[in-house]
């Protein structure tokens, strides 16, 4: 069968990648967008609710589905794009250091909480807690690789759609016709409002910013209510936020100086911004993921939610779609 997906960030990356081990044609419509939720993604897997030292919601399952399709991703593109460089929590004093010790002897955390290290020069920390099976995945890199793969091997069209209908029998999208369809749209989700339902978005907006500096040497990733990512040589990611009231498109100066605040309780090189970012996830306010297939319509299927954890779940519940249509 042949295939249109309707977006190429993380959800649509992996739903054509899906489509493609099940024999289908595919043809992606993705208008090059640097701002989308995918592309401004900080691209980390991490099993844990930092906040509350509690494990995401079926954070195994995520876990193990995802490791295996990124690492079969490298194999097969022989690319390198999942850092196994494991987060360090900031840990400031004796209670925190004595907490983190408690929850890695709880035998439910035991496989995320790790040990102890001792801090880095730059970093204001009584030590640092290391959590286990977390990794980042190189978001821009790796959905290029899926662009360039769908281009050669399949169809990728940059260009807006303008109009789809759909039938029992075929499906037409800016006048192609095809035998079915997905829509992974992401917060804008025109399309797939109109087919389905209104889906009960709750927008965060996350900023962030990127900062130079001299005298810091961290290949880890460190978390303390933000985090702070190594991309390349005196080259750092800060963020990023969580912001549901202030949804006005671009950055803000109440964005950088809660970055910049948070920063300066843990981090104490001196540093400049060469970059401030935003972006808005498709969160929904039940917090869940919405997909499926059409009931009337059993070739066109949906995929959005996934908010600030695409890397960790998409390819699970783009897995999953793809398992629901065969049944």
């Amino acid at each position: 069968m042949h295939f249109a997906i309707i977006g190429q960030g993380l959800a649509g990356s992996s739903l054509a990648i899906e489509a493609d081990k099940n024999g289908h044609d595919i043809t992606c419509f993705d208008l090059s967008n640097e701002n989308t939720a995918s592309k401004r993604a900080i691209g980390i897997i991490n099993p844990l609710v930092l906040k509350n030292r509690t494990i995401f919601d079926k954070s195994e399952i995520f876990l193990s589905n995802c490791l295996s399709y990124y690492n079969w991703i490298e194999k097969t593109f022989q690319k390198p794009l999942l850092s196994r460089n494991s987060i360090r929590e900031v840990l400031f004093n004796p209670s925190e250091v004595s907490n983190w010790t408690s929850l890695s002897q709880e035998s439910n955390l035991e496989k995320y909480i790790g040990s102890i290290e001792t801090t880095n020069k730059s970093l204001s920390a009584l030590g640092l807690g290391c959590i286990k099976n977390s990794f980042r995945l190189d978001v821009k890199n790796y959905l290029q690789v899926i662009r360039t793969w769908l281009s050669e091997n399949h169809h990728l069209q940059e260009e807006d759609v303008k109009n789809i209908f759909v039938s029992k029998n075929e499906v037409i999208v800016n006048s192609q016709k095809f035998d079915g369809l997905i829509l992974a749209e992401g917060l804008i989700a025109t399309w797939t409002q109109k087919i389905f339902r209104p889906l009960q978005f709750s927008p965060t907006k996350g900023e962030g910013l990127v900062i130079e500096t001299t005298n810091t040497n961290i290949d880890f990733p460190v978390h303390r209510n933000t985090f702070l990512l190594k991309e390349h040589e005196n080259r750092y990611t800060v963020g990023a936020t969580f912001n549901r009231k202030d949804l006005q498109t671009g950055p803000s100066k109440a964005g950088k100086d809660s970055l910049i605040k948070e920063l300066s309780y843990w981090f104490h090189d001196d540093f400049k911004i060469v970059d401030h970012w935003c972006g808005l996830r498709p969160t929904m306010k039940d917090r869940k993921i919405c997909f499926g297939w059409h009931k009337e319509f059993p070739n066109v299927g949906f995929l959005n939610g996934l908010g600030s954890r695409g890397a960790l779940t998409s390819p699970y519940y783009s897995s999953l779609l793809w398992a629901q249509h065969r049944s």
